[in-house]
């Protein structure tokens, strides 16, 4: 064993923390373009039809735009995102079966 290095690593890393700030609420939807982004879970699409449904009926928004994320567990492209921005005032989206 002479001459020979052990290297040992520790696999505790230090927490990363970055500041951010939410986007200010509107005061009521009347009027906006509202983004529905769909998770691809079992019967979301289902819940999305009846928030899109009261949305229209007792909200009264200008109107609902639907998007669908690739895959539950694949993030929206760059392009995407840049696209439900421009197209949309707020996004609604969910996590859960």
């Amino acid at each position: 064993m002479e001459g020979r290095t052990i290297t040992v690593l520790d696999p505790v890393s230090r927490p990363k923390s970055a500041r951010t700030s939410l986007n200010p609420r509107p005061k009521d939807l009347v009027g906006l373009r509202v983004g529905l982004l769909d998770n691809t879970k079992p019967n979301f699409t289902l819940f999305l039809d009846r928030v899109e449904e009261l949305l229209m009926s007792e909200y009264k928004v200008a109107s609902v735009i639907r998007y669908t994320k690739p895959g539950r567990t694949e993030p929206l492209s760059p392009q995407v995102i840049a696209q439900i921005k421009g197209q949309c005032d707020i996004v609604i989206t969910g996590l859960g079966d």
